[in-house]
């Protein structure tokens, strides 16, 4: 996403998405407490079991017990309607996350999907609940969600008039497990300025602290850092790129670095040549490419920050470096030539980079584009979209996309950019681009809504099989003025992203926002 960039919310067929059910083991005798389980990261971690059939859990339908293979006295037989529901009341010893595991049997032999709230917020729309060949066979449906202190609200409710499947239990374990083989991002392009203006951030507590060290304890373990060439603020460089990487590294996190081949914005409206590269014709641009990007990943290389991964391109939805790059009349002939430039230096300066081709197509187009640049021999190790609600269309239509696009080209997907608003407030001159009070179905502009929409879009994203999940600039708050998105006016042109930062006006952090593991 960039500054100015129009887009129209479509309204998206989602594609089939893999269904991710598991038959379970025969049936527990824990009832209602604590048990201690090992977590594949060898972590030990709470969970309760929290029957469908028994108090505080409230059932709206039938309780039964005339299918065998369920735990305690029955099962939640719920109504054939749409709104159906049960809803457990869950208790969590502190905020943080936590798995929600859905024990169910479904031997309709049709989906009977459902939507899952966490305290009137909906964590995850749709959530698949796959036939299980008999009424009698049961099995499980995991999701990650955050959890306040205390008692949460945890609702179940059927989406088709076909009603819920048969709820067994619900498991709830606790514990912040992380997984690093998912890229749990932020895109902090615009940190390093803040930090030379002297831009406070603060704990949820209200405790000042390092920004990448408050964004890591909220579970992120990847940065993503964007170069211009030669852009008038000085920002965004590869001097400033080169030394904001010796940061990111140190802190443990690792590191993509976002190839824009522009002074300034790189976006599906506009992919501008470099001022040094403007006259040049397809052949020598090919050979900037390559140039460019071995001698960045090469310099991060030789002061012991070699990146983890490589973006050739940003939004390249039709191209880059227009007009001789562009992609016309579906035509990818120079747009193949000059990723497969990118690619081979990125490859040449370390083989183990990954390299990552990104365009912002999940309302339409993403096999055009992918199998487009396919046809003309491009290489590439991950596949990314970006997914903004507000202009990309349902999240079941993104879980239909990223579905197909592994399945299809064999590659790990991400979303390399989302993010969604905490408030309608603007703190500066520059309007914001996002106002609505509600700009997606189900999620406010609050910070419980703005928690809520971005775990949902994770869990949607995972559930359909996608790799990771990037935050686009989360700490581009405007507490401090001279951060502006224009890179010929960084001074005076102000911020309209403000108010989607995970960082309030105050500096503070919301207070719910997570990574999930």
């Amino acid at each position: 996403m960039k500054h100015g960039k129009v887009a129209a919310v479509l309204t998206v067929t989602a594609l089939s998405t893999a269904l991710l059910t598991a038959p379970a083991g025969a049936a527990s005798s824990l009832t209602g407490r604590d048990a201690e389980v090992s977590t594949p990261s060898s972590a030990v971690a709470a969970t309760s079991r929290y029957e469908a059939e028994s108090a505080p859990a409230v059932c709206s339908g039938a309780v039964a017990s005339n299918h065998s293979g369920y735990s305690g006295s029955g099962f939640c037989d719920t109504s054939n309607a749409v709104g159906s529901a049960v809803t457990f009341t869950v208790n969590a010893a502190a905020a943080g996350t936590a798995t929600l595991a859905f024990r169910y049997a479904n031997g309709s032999g049709a989906n009977r999907p459902g939507d899952v709230s966490v305290n009137g917020s909906v964590a995850q729309a749709g959530m698949a609940f796959a036939a299980t060949a008999s009424w009698t066979t049961w099995a499980t449906r995991t999701l990650t969600v955050q959890l306040n202190a205390g008692a949460n609200t945890v609702r179940l409710a059927a989406t088709t008039a076909g009603g819920l499947g048969n709820i067994d239990y619900l498991e709830v374990t606790t514990g912040d497990v992380g997984n690093d083989t998912i890229m749990r991002g932020a895109d902090v392009s615009t940190l390093q300025r803040a930090g030379d203006l002297g831009t406070k951030y603060y704990y949820a507590n209200g405790t000042q602290g390092d920004a990448l060290d408050i964004l890591k304890s909220a579970g992120v373990n990847y940065v993503r850092l964007r170069i211009w060439n030669n852009p008038r603020s000085g920002y965004n460089n590869k001097a400033k790129v080169l030394e904001y990487a010796r940061t990111v590294k140190a802190k443990g996190l690792k590191l993509m670095i976002d190839f824009h081949y522009s002074d300034t914005w790189a976006d599906p409206g506009k992919q501008y040549k470099p001022a040094a590269w403007a006259n040049h014709g397809i052949g020598q641009l090919q050979t900037d490419v390559y140039n460019y990007t071995y001698d960045v990943c090469n310099s991060l290389k030789a002061q012991g920050t070699t990146p983890d991964s490589v973006q050739i391109g940003n939004e390249i939805n039709t191209g880059m470096l227009w007009p001789e790059g562009a992609v016309n009349n579906s035509n990818f002939t120079n747009l193949g030539l000059l990723l497969k430039a990118g690619y081979n230096a990125t490859k040449a300066c370390n083989s183990g980079t990954q390299v990552v081709i990104h365009t912002a197509r999940v309302e339409s187009g993403a096999r055009w584009f992918y199998d487009g640049i396919r046809s003309q021999g491009v290489q590439w190790d991950v596949t990314a979209l970006s997914y903004y609600c507000y202009w990309h269309g349902s999240m079941s239509g993104m879980a239909g996309v990223v579905s197909d696009m592994k399945s299809r080209y064999g590659k790990p997907v991400i979303l390399a950019e989302t993010a969604y608003p905490f408030t309608t407030a603007n703190y500066d001159h520059a309007g914001n681009i996002i106002t609505s009070s509600q700009p997606c179905a189900g999620h406010s502009a609050t910070p419980s809504g703005q928690q809520a929409n971005f775990a949902a879009v994770q869990n949607t994203s995972r559930n359909a099989g996608a790799s990771g999940v990037f935050y686009w600039e989360p700490t581009w708050h405007a507490a401090v003025p001279g951060n502006g998105w224009d890179p010929a006016d960084i001074n005076n042109s102000g911020n309209a992203w403000e108010n989607q930062a995970v960082f309030d006006r105050t500096g503070r952090i919301n207070p719910n926002i997570r990574w999930l593991p």
